[in-house]
């Protein structure tokens, strides 16, 4: 396979110059995690949901996207896109075809080929043990602070049993983002150089002047509230069997519990990807 043979080529993109809102409106609009960024019908960035969670003072797409992004050729083997995102910790990349941007290839477009085959080599050789988890009456905010500390992508939600009811990812964060816009008054006076008092108060110019600030913030709810249904795999799952829970569950990473039902690590889509390397 070669990479166009997966790509995306229905590429949404944002333009230069552009702010925050102009990306988690494109975001929110087409469901997607990261656009490329054209200025003058070329490429010259990237930005990320990552990247807006992480430069939450940031308004200037400009400074929230990372330039000059690392590319491939619709002509590269797959398994070179493999090799990189693999090694990396980029989850997609732009598809040129030489300097013109022609589509984009994710991780999650190589789940969803390997869901496709069936290979049946099973998940537990790419089982990561180290997890960060958080309990389902933890608030959202404070789960936020959690996985930015400890740069985690995703963290299983225990109950007060431990046992694993859900997940959070990044995505969600994004989603249950909440920008307020506030309304700051300022008010400032001008007159004349008069002392008459009478005089000041007819004269006074009274200007009212409203700056626009956005922010970000995560509710302080219990995750238990936004988090998605606990999918799991055993480690005798097969590899084709994971992908396509990964692609039908919209999740990236996937809880793997030992036989008494006891989380033991997670499975990740970069990972998988790996298989096909060793084929």
């Amino acid at each position: 396979m070669k990479a166009k043979d997966v790509m995306n080529k229905n590429v949404i993109y944002a333009t230069l110059p552009g702010t925050r809102e102009n990306v988690l409106e494109l975001f929110k609009k087409y469901e997607i995690s990261a656009v490329p960024v054209m200025k003058n019908d070329e490429l010259v960035g990237i930005v990320t949901r990552k990247d807006i969670l992480r430069k939450i003072e940031e308004d200037q797409l400009a400074l929230l996207m990372t330039p000059d992004p690392v590319t491939v050729q619709a002509s590269d083997s797959i398994n070179k896109v493999v090799e990189i995102l693999s090694t990396t910790p980029f989850r997609r990349l732009p598809v040129l075809d030489g300097k013109k941007l022609v589509g984009i290839i994710t991780v999650r477009d190589i789940i969803a080929k390997i869901a496709e085959m069936n290979i049946e080599m099973p998940v537990k050789d790419f089982v990561t043990p180290r997890v960060v988890c958080v309990w389902d009456e933890t608030p959202l905010s404070i789960v936020g602070e959690v996985m930015r500390l400890s740069n985690s992508e995703l963290c299983p939600v225990l109950d007060s049993s431990a046992s694993v009811v859900g997940v959070v990812d990044e995505k969600i964060m994004l989603t249950e983002t909440l920008i307020e816009d506030f309304i700051e008054q300022t008010q400032y006076s001008s007159s004349s150089d008069t002392d008459d008092a009478w005089t000041w108060d007819a004269i006074r110019d009274i200007t009212i002047k409203y700056f626009e600030v956005s922010v970000v913030k995560l509710p302080k709810e219990p995750v238990k509230n936004f988090m998605k249904k606990a999918v799991f795999v055993y480690p005798q799952t097969p590899v084709s069997k994971c992908a396509r829970e990964m692609v039908r569950n919209d999740i990236d990473h996937m809880p793997v519990l030992d036989a008494e039902n006891r989380l033991m690590g997670l499975v990740h889509d970069k990972d998988i990807i790996k298989v096909l390397l060793k084929k």
